[in-house]
């Protein structure tokens, strides 16, 4: 049975099947054809990463109450492992809070994030692990950072996105709280703050801003960068990168309270113990909801085919959809081969993840 163990390394498909579930379902259809899968589930940064990361780390749960990006009050969970606690942006004020209609980058803010980490440094917690992917707001963190004790003074304003008109900050509290706190970012994304890759012109358009607010907040973006650089460790938050993650999160985290961005796939595979079990498997598939050119620039299927790649292992992806043709994976294989349309394939994946496997199982042979 060596030779015919499997990996499988998945990320979620967003808004469809977590992925444990595809795990799940993989893992049945290959032992029905005589394979032993190792269940790697996997993540990035984004949502559901603090959840992925407790499984291995066997964190706890706990909830604390906050608020969604508009101010809507609701329970958001996090997991701590001693000193350590887990959180995702996403499950505190994320856009899967919202609905489309919603998206409001003008009044969207991160003040659930700084209520959440407020209450992990008053239970004494001292490291923070933080997956930024999947945020509703371009507001550079100062909704955040307000809670976590930042004083901004502003001019008046309708908007509850703090980044309009903002004037000037006092990090003294802000310090003093988190003072003793390691904070490590898991991100997807080596974005900058500003500029045509940043966060305002990638990120605003996804998050509903029309072209007049994507151009407003990359000015206001370069307006803040200016106040937070006399307060930074050191650090240019115009150069940070990444630092256009979250809407300008990472630029302002790292800069005012020293925290560092790494790969949020490559965290995950170290953790997982990807790199020991890749010696011991003849084939890995990897999976998320939409492949394409991006899908190679750090996210985690370009990751984990990059991997694979260099110890010449054998890997395919299953996914939602693809863009192809997606150079490092020997085949690709997508819902939408199978579903009826794209919302079919949202709402139903997992019959069509057992066709899916069907078909790979036949292939296996030849690719190995």
């Amino acid at each position: 049975m060596q030779e015919k163990k499997v990996i499988l390394a998945p990320n979620a498909f967003k808004g469809s099947l977590t992925a444990t579930d595809f795990c799940r379902i993989v893992a049945e259809e290959l032992q029905s054809a005589g394979y032993c899968p190792v269940c790697l589930p996997m993540c990035d940064g984004g949502d559901g990463t603090a959840g992925i990361l407790a499984c291995y780390r066997h964190a706890l749960p706990q909830t604390c109450l906050t608020v969604d990006a508009l101010g809507r009050e609701h329970r958001a969970t996090f997991y701590t492992d001693g000193n350590t606690a887990l959180v995702d942006l996403a499950a505190c004020c994320g856009l899967k809070h919202l609905k489309p209609a919603e998206y409001d980058v003008m009044n969207a803010n991160t003040a659930g994030l700084g209520k959440v980490l407020l209450e992990i440094v008053h239970q004494g917690i001292t490291k923070i692990i933080l997956g930024v992917g999947g945020s509703a707001s371009i507001d550079g963190g100062t909704g955040a950072l307000e809670e976590m004790g930042m004083n901004i003074r502003k001019a008046p304003t309708p908007y509850r996105n703090h980044l309009i008109e903002i004037k000037e900050i006092d990090t003294t509290n802000l310090k003093k709280n988190f003072k003793d706190t390691e904070i490590l970012l898991l991100c997807d994304v080596t974005n900058p703050l500003c500029g045509k890759n940043g966060a305002a012109a990638v990120f605003g358009p996804q998050k509903g801003a029309t072209p007049s607010q994507t151009g407003l907040l990359e000015n206001h973006l370069r307006n803040y960068a200016t106040l937070l650089t006399p307060h930074a460790r050191a650090i240019d938050p115009l150069t940070v990168e990444g630092g256009g993650a979250a809407g300008g999160i990472a630029a302002a985290f790292s800069s005012l309270l020293g925290a560092k961005l790494v790969s949020g796939a490559d965290y995950c595979l170290q953790i997982s113990g990807f790199g020991q079990w890749i010696h011991e498997a003849g084939f890995v598939i990897t999976g998320e909801g939409k492949l394409d050119s991006q899908s190679l620039q750090g996210k985690l299927p370009g990751v984990i085919a990059s991997r694979c790649n260099e110890a010449k292992i054998p890997v395919v992806a299953i996914a939602g959809c693809a863009e192809l043709p997606l150079p490092g994976f020997q085949n690709v294989y997508t819902l939408m081969q199978y579903a009826s349309s794209l919302e079919d394939s949202i709402r139903h994946p997992e019959p069509y993840l057992r066709r899916a496997c069907y078909d790979l199982i036949r292939e296996i042979p030849k690719i190995l």
